[in-house]
């Protein structure tokens, strides 16, 4: 014998099955079934309250996301693909040093947050040509000289309106080419920092 879980009327109806049909037309049996009806009458009071309190949602300010969520959602997503993205750090007989894309981002991520008044948003490294000190005495504004794979990086970032944006953005540049070489051993490469956005503070 078959369990039966759902919760059934007097006269053997599901109520599951009511609250499906709830904007549909009286079928022939809940037409003449008294039971049905009024359960069908309580559901729709129900459904009826649950439309009401969605659309006072969709309009309460309150409940309205900060316009920084789905940025903050797409970078969570971005970072997720980017999961099996690998850099190589070195390479000898004993094997090879990576490290994950996600990882770097991190530590960028992390000397961004030291910094008052920028917020790291998107986040993209590539692998140029190698440098070392011996070759670069005097790097140009936004790179370093450190032995290791030559980065290239590029960070989209937020800033609060009442910074002064320039002087702010070589602090950060200065953060991250002191984070990567402490972090993870390699230069922090050539550093692209690109202001998108004001957030309030």
């Amino acid at each position: 014998m078959a369990l039966d879980d759902e919760p059934r009327l007097g006269c053997g109806r599901s109520i599951d099955r009511i609250w499906t049909t709830i904007d549909q037309p009286l079928n022939a049996h809940e037409q003449t079934c008294r039971q049905c009806q009024a359960a069908r009458a309580q559901l729709k009071r129900l459904n009826e309250a649950t439309q009401a309190l969605r659309e006072a949602d969709l309009h309460d300010e309150a409940l309205t996301p900060r316009s920084g969520v789905k940025t903050a959602i797409m970078d969570v997503a971005r970072a997720e693909i980017r999961r099996s993205k690998r850099i190589l750090l070195a390479s000898n007989g004993n094997g090879t040093t990576e490290i994950s894309e996600q990882a770097l981002s991190s530590v960028i991520r992390a000397a961004a947050a030291e910094v008052p008044g920028i917020h790291a948003r998107r986040c993209h490294i590539e692998i140029s040509s190698a440098t070392s000190d011996s070759s670069v005495d005097d790097p140009p504004s936004g790179q370093s000289g450190v032995i290791g794979p030559h980065l290239v990086i590029g960070l989209r970032s937020a800033v609060a309106p009442d910074i002064n944006i320039p002087r702010t953005v070589q602090l950060l540049r200065q953060r991250i080419i002191t984070a990567i070489p402490a972090g993870i051993g390699i230069s922090a490469g050539t550093i692209n920092i690109t202001v998108e956005d004001l957030y309030d503070v």
